[in-house]
């Protein structure tokens, strides 16, 4: 069901102050006028205020069943003030090294319908967007809907991602390309931005995002890394990645390419990488999961195989995924040194798989780091599985939607 509209977030006319609350809100947050005093710093009577031209403007809405359970006193709870929803419904295409996903989300986060397939191998980029599209229009049916009508469409990229570019290794040259075609299927997919094409065809705003980034801002706004300012994502199940949330805000870095753990050097003199680099994660341990399963055991296994045989305390697999946790904490512990994060937070695709692994990682990470440091940082399954990047595909949207200055991602 769509929810009923109400009305969009204007994109200019708004004071400093009131782009400050506005921020404080992202991401969902429902907070009462004096939890929003002492988020932005501002005098409980200014925030008042503020509050009551939002209100008035249509830019926040009221929101009493959060601050009641906040309430511990006697006599009426506070209310709380939320972000309005821009009315109608987020259209999510996420593409993995192994599944396309398909969502009509409601912006508050709610799932309002989903599909997920196979894609089998294939690195057609071209035929696997035709995919999610008719994926995306049945999973909109459902809602009695089109995707042309959702307000925003967010697509998770599983790659390197330049935004307006595509995948950043193994781009081929114009002139190239034109005199042998075949490189660009020898290289993958994703080597153009899809945005345009999916512009085009729904008629709705679009952006794209690395898939880890994603994650990372779904578990930053519903999940394991809700309430933290500086963490570490990591994506391990159906490829390998991560999202940085600095100073609570999604960090891109220098083209858009920070957190791409898959190319950190772990080997060195290692096998070849597609990036150009010998030893990387990415090589070395290929699909993560997939590559337990191909490799260690009489027969080919799931990543659903693995969780399971970790969850029934299978004593190899546990002291593969808690090897494999090290191999990830001491490549993480340099960057934990540089960046002193609250926290690293798994996959939480991963499951019961995740104990073991992060077993491994604290051990690595106090070994290498500074005491007081390691001390420091929580290692957290994630808590919204493939969820994840669905959630933050709204988060995303959401702040295509603010003002510039009050987006936040």
């Amino acid at each position: 069901m769509t929810p009923p509209d109400v009305p969009a977030i204007p994109s200019h006319g708004t004071t400093g102050n009131e782009r400050l609350v506005l921020a404080a809100l992202r991401g969902g947050v429902v907070l009462s006028r004096a939890e929003l005093s002492a988020t932005t710093g501002l005098p409980k009577t200014t925030v008042t205020g503020i509050a009551n031209r939002l209100l008035q403007r249509g830019m926040v809405v009221e929101h009493t069943a959060d601050a009641g359970r906040r309430h511990q006193g006697r006599g009426r709870p506070a209310s709380g003030l939320a972000l309005a929803d821009p009315g109608g419904l987020v259209a999510v295409l996420s593409f993995s090294h192994t599944t396309i996903r398909a969502a009509a989300v409601g912006w508050d986060g709610t799932l309002a319908a989903y599909r997920a397939i196979d894609i089998h191998g294939d690195r057609d980029q071209q035929r696997l967007t035709d995919q999610g599209l008719s994926l995306l229009a049945e999973a909109f049916a459902e809602t009695g809907s089109t995707p042309e009508q959702a307000g925003f469409a967010v697509i998770g990229v599983p790659a390197a991602f330049e935004q307006g570019v595509g995948a950043v290794f193994g781009q081929v040259p114009d002139a190239t390309r034109k005199a042998v075609p075949e490189l660009e299927k020898l290289f993958g997919w994703f080597r153009s931005d899809p945005v345009p094409t999916v512009t085009e065809r729904l008629g709705i705003p679009a952006m794209a995002e690395n898939y880890a980034n994603l994650a990372a801002l779904g578990e930053a706004t519903a999940g394991a890394g809700r309430g933290l300012d500086d963490f570490i994502y990591i994506k391990l199940v159906e490829g390998v990645g991560a999202g940085l949330i600095l100073g609570g805000r999604l960090h891109r870095g220098a083209r858009g390419l920070a957190g791409e753990l898959a190319h950190v050097q772990v080997v060195r003199n290692g096998r070849w990488c597609l990036c150009g680099s010998r030893g990387c994660l990415a090589a070395t341990y290929g699909g993560f999961m997939e590559s337990i399963g191909r490799s260690t055991y009489p027969r080919p296994l799931s990543a659903a195989d693995i969780r399971g045989l970790a969850a029934v305390g299978e004593v190899g697999t546990r002291r593969i995924l808690a090897d494999l946790g090290r191999g990830f904490g001491r490549a993480l512990a340099d960057v934990c040194v540089m960046l002193s994060p609250e926290a690293i937070i798994v996959d939480g695709m991963l499951g019961a798989a995740a104990e073991p692994f992060l077993t491994g990682m604290r051990d690595a990470i106090d070994h290498r780091m500074p005491s007081v440091m390691a001390q420091a940082v929580q290692l957290l399954p994630g808590a919204l599985g493939e969820r994840a990047e669905m959630l933050g595909a709204v988060a995303l949207a959401r702040a295509g939607q603010l003002p510039a200055a009050t987006a936040g991602w």
